[in-house]
């Protein structure tokens, strides 16, 4: 059974954690009553349990990372500004400078597709719901 991921503002609440294939494997083993069946069940809970709270934080962690893709895109706001700026005002007169706007821009342009591809990446594990099921 593959559980969906997160939603990237996710932040682990009061629900259950574990795999709820897991926890009710481990209930059907409590509920048969011997000794050697509860103390499985118990095992099987603890472990089910420190799993999801394990995935729980790898996901987090995961989606944390992709969000860079804003804080890239805050800041190529401001060097495509900068840059047409001074393409605009008396300094692309100056030899070279016209190149190296360009080199600047065309750069900035590689990091605004490489956001979008991080952005993409996110979206799709938002919208796959077995993308981090093994």
């Amino acid at each position: 059974m593959t559980l969906p991921l997160p939603h990237p503002d996710f932040e682990p609440g009061p629900r259950e954690t574990g795999d709820p294939a897991l926890l009710a494997l481990a209930a059907r083993l409590r509920a048969r009553g011997d000794a050697e069946s509860i103390e499985c069940a118990d095992e099987l809970e603890a472990q089910a349990r420190r799993l999801g709270a394990e995935r729980d934080a790898t996901l987090t962690r995961v989606f944390e990372s992709l969000s860079v893709n804003h804080d890239v895109n805050n800041a190529l706001v401001g060097i495509f500004g900068n840059a047409q700026l001074l393409g605009l005002g008396p300094a692309a007169q100056l030899p070279g400078v016209a190149d190296r706007l360009a080199v600047i821009t065309r750069e900035a342009n590689r990091i605004k597709q490489a956001a979008l591809r991080i952005a993409e990446l996110k979206q799709g594990l938002v919208a796959r719901p077995d993308a981090g099921a093994a």
